[in-house]
């Protein structure tokens, strides 16, 4: 079903014919706070500025194919188009808001061998893709495109080097003039400019092509692909054996007459404009399912972590049937809408059978009666293998959603797969948890199926490293997040304080507060929340775990209160009329002064806090619970333990 497209104020047109001549053509944002620039010359290249100051240029941006450059060396300019839109957009899931405003202003460049540059200039940020119009099948050697910023800038980005990228490096920052030639990375990739402007690489509408990264080449960064795979591990198990080993010599092989991803730069002058980005949603293609009212969001308790842990139980935890009713019961206790049977739950590698000891009828039965959907944990290699046969027998079963791990890929190939699994599992009704994933490029809003995803270090990490820390916290809500939804699993109540952290993969702490913890299911944005504790663990702490499943997943409003990248973030969220306000720091204890001046006029509303505790820098599960009541402009006054947080529920 298409988007619902309310209140289209302006579409304009304008033409301009015969400017074979044109060197410099400019556009702006609707607000003119953005002014891009394409020149024409031996190559296209373009600069964008926000005011007097020059944030980045765009050099030498062409395709390299079989049938040539596009655009051609020397390029011809044959005509200008240029539109204005302003309109509103119903999303079909509101990870933000109920509605997106989308306002830009487009330029289309047509060159005399009829392919296309697009340039769109909102006010936070702009993005260009190639439109081509040759017969057939053409060959993409390379698409080339030099970024080219002030050398004392700064990025912030995953850095790394694997054509099999699980996309879970730590996020490194680094001035640009001291990253080495060959240094690599993929998106999202974030740009502060010597003035603290901020410039975030992603890209949009990724089909049948392979993921954009980025290099340092000789002098600057340089767009990056992964070639189009040859051959694959001949060994190995479903996690790996479609790791690729060699690759053909090109990026990808695609119809000669069509559109390509867009390159996308939301810009913002403050850390917090990047909290309110949605340029990868908007320039995505619309919702493909007639129907998508059978897409359900929500929290998700699941069985990895938990089996192991635990306690106070009849009988033996592990993957069978009383373990999964008991798990079963707990989601139902506290209104959960799924409960996911994570890696173990196969009969060796036949996704259509289930291991001894394991009913899947009669469970899924059974969660029925609970008003609790059930999700089943698979590899891409099975799934690929196995898709329509695994989700006929998914569909006899009655499950409502699949996470799909282990593809660990971003070639065309495996871009590919995400397509097909979107639109196969919208068929069968089904939503999906992509894991081992590169990170989110518009492919949401055209099946919302896909509620989420990973790319990124979450609290999985925290079993068998220290990556997963309290600056790692307040970096994603600015640079992954922008992307699209992440599946972080928030909302541990296993917390331990920097000194007394301890690894173990079988019963994760995590790094932070309590307060800390549970704060993170509202700054981390994503339709589905996964809780990974014990369920044990969270019938023990009633108080915490009640309002944390209470925590809505979707959104109508987001307010960016304060924030800084890696240091601290704060933010409101709105449902209906009531707020969720959350606050987060790093290891640095701090304190922090809101002004809840996003609350209505003339009303009187009550608070359920849940904050740092008086002993919380020595003992991190320690916090406070209380009740207080606000008006609008009143202050939220907090006092962060290190690695602390702050959470409210603010209603009328």
């Amino acid at each position: 079903m298409k988007k619902q497209i309310k209140a289209i104020c302006t579409i304009i047109f304008f033409l301009s014919t015969c400017l074979v001549y044109a060197k410099d053509i400019d556009i702006s944002s609707p607000h003119r706070s953005i002014s891009l620039t394409v020149s024409v010359d031996h190559d296209v290249s373009f600069r964008v500025e926000t005011g007097n100051e020059l944030l980045f240029e765009v050099r030498d941006v062409m395709l390299d194919t079989d049938k040539g450059f596009f655009p051609n060396r020397n390029p011809q300019i044959a005509n200008i188009k240029r539109n204005a839109v302003n309109r509103m957009i119903a999303p079909e899931i509101k990870e933000k808001y109920a509605e997106i405003a989308e306002k830009y202003n487009e330029l289309i460049i047509t060159f005399k061998d009829k392919s296309k540059l697009q340039f769109r200039v909102y006010n936070d940020g702009i993005a260009y893709r190639f439109i081509t119009a040759t017969d057939g099948i053409i060959t993409i050697n390379s698409e080339h495109a030099e970024f080219i910023f002030d050398k004392a800038s700064e990025i912030i980005y995953q850095q790394d080097t694997n054509i099999n990228s699980d996309y879970e490096a730590p996020y490194i920052r680094k001035k640009i003039d001291e990253l080495t030639n060959q240094s690599m990375g993929n998106l999202p990739a974030l740009v502060k400019t010597p003035s603290s402007k901020n410039v975030l690489f992603l890209e949009s509408n990724l089909k049948n092509y392979p993921c954009l990264w980025l290099k340092q080449g000789e002098s600057n960064l340089e767009a990056h692909f992964w070639n189009y795979p040859k051959e694959y591990r001949a060994d190995g198990n479903s996690k790996n054996r479609r790791s690729i080993v060699s690759t053909h010599d090109y990026i990808a092989k695609t119809d000669g007459a069509r559109d390509f991803p867009w390159r996308v730069f939301a810009i913002g002058e403050q850390d917090t404009d990047l909290l309110t980005n949605q340029l990868v949603y908007l320039l995505a293609p619309e919702c493909q399912i007639k129907d998508p009212s059978w897409i359900k969001p929500g929290w998700v308790t699941f069985d990895w972590w938990a089996r192991r842990g635990l306690y106070g139980v009849d009988f033996k935890a592990g993957i069978n049937d009383q373990t999964a009713k008991y798990m079963i019961d707990f989601a139902a206790d506290f209104g959960i809408r799924y409960f996911l049977f994570d890696d173990g739950w196969t009969y060796k590698e036949d996704l259509t059978r289930t291991i001894d000891g394991l009913n899947m009828d009669e469970v899924v039965k059974y969660a029925n009666s609970k008003n609790v959907d059930v999700m089943l944990w698979v590899t891409f290699d099975l799934f690929d293998s196995q898709m329509e046969a695994a989700l006929q027998q998914f569909q006899k079963w009655g499950i409502k959603g699949i996470k799909i791990d282990f593809i660990n890929r971003s070639d065309q190939e495996a871009v590919d797969f995400y397509w097909r699994s979107a639109e196969q599992c919208a068929k069968y009704n089904m939503v999906i948890d992509y894991h081992g994933a590169y990170r989110p490029d518009g492919l949401r809003r055209v099946y919302p199926n896909v509620l989420t995803r990973e790319a990124l270090i979450e609290f999985e990490y925290s079993g068998a490293s220290i990556k997963d820390d309290p600056d790692h916290h307040c970096t994603l809500p600015f640079i992954r997040n922008v992307a699209g939804p992440m599946d972080y699993i928030p909302g541990t109540m296993n917390n331990g304080t920097k000194n007394g952290f301890r690894m173990d993969g079988n019963r994760p702490m995590g790094q932070g507060t309590r307060a800390h913890s549970m704060a993170l299911a509202v700054i981390t944005e994503s339709p589905m929340q996964m809780l990974p504790d014990a369920q044990s663990d969270y019938y023990r702490e009633r108080e915490c775990t009640t309002f944390l499943t209470q925590i809505p997943v979707e959104w109508d409003e987001i307010v960016p209160l304060k924030g800084k990248v890696g240091d601290y973030i704060a933010l409101a969220r709105r449902k209906g009329s009531t707020w969720y306000v959350a606050a987060i720091t790093d290891w640095t204890p701090r304190k922090m002064e809101l002004k809840l001046d996003f609350l209505d006029n003339d009303t009187e509303y009550m608070a359920e806090i849940f904050k740092d505790g008086a002993n919380s820098d020595i003992r991190a599960t320690d916090y406070k619970r209380e009740i207080r009541k606000y008006v609008k402009g009143d202050m939220a006054e907090i006092n962060f333990a290190p690695g602390g947080g702050w959470v409210a529920k603010i209603f009328k």
